[in-house]
């Protein structure tokens, strides 16, 4: 474990190098903008709820943005109490993404920064269709918006898109229209 944070360590390092020359590309939403560099060769696919960036080199590999707007006060959400980011995240590992993935487990977490946020972060494994995947999933909140931020790759070719995944997170910007 000591080894991946050092990894994401470097990688954070080296997201300026890499990232050089690349296209921003920017998404336009009533409420909110959200811009991030996009590797040269990946395609971009938005259904509206959910944006998906895949790369052209391994098939069933994607990087996913999604957004929603967190609750505001009425008086029954009031009456409900507020959570924690934190627990917010906690639900989202261990509810969501749980029910989400066949065989969900969580590797390492830990915290970063993402367009100036605090961002919570998740490793995991999974399964599809019988086949090993790794994950990597980002949360963070930012202009009354929770970002959830996954990229994931079959086993075998996770390591070699770590690095795309991590450069396109950290590259995210967002603004308040």
């Amino acid at each position: 474990m000591m080894n991946y944070r050092f990894l994401v360590l470097v990688v954070f390092a080296l997201i300026p190098f890499i990232s050089s020359g690349q296209e921003r590309k920017e998404v336009n939403d009533p409420e909110i903008t959200f811009s991030y560099i996009l590797p040269e060769g990946w395609q971009v696919k938005d259904d509206g709820y959910t944006h998906k960036i895949y790369p052209a080199e391994a098939k069933d590999a994607y990087i996913s943005i999604t957004y929603v707007e967190s609750a505001k006060g009425t008086d029954y959400l009031q009456s409900l109490g507020k959570s924690s980011f934190k627990e917010d995240f906690e639900f989202e590992l261990n509810y969501v993404l749980a029910e989400e993935y066949s065989n969900f487990k969580v590797v390492e977490q830990g915290t970063t920064l993402i367009d100036e946020a605090q961002t919570r972060w998740a490793r995991f494994q999974s399964e599809d269709n019988g086949k090993d995947r790794i994950s990597i999933f980002y949360m963070f909140q930012k202009h009354n918006q929770t970002f959830k931020v996954t990229g994931t790759a079959p086993a075998e070719h996770f390591e070699k898109l770590q690095l795309h995944f991590m450069s396109i997170t950290k590259s995210i910007m967002t603004a308040k229209n």
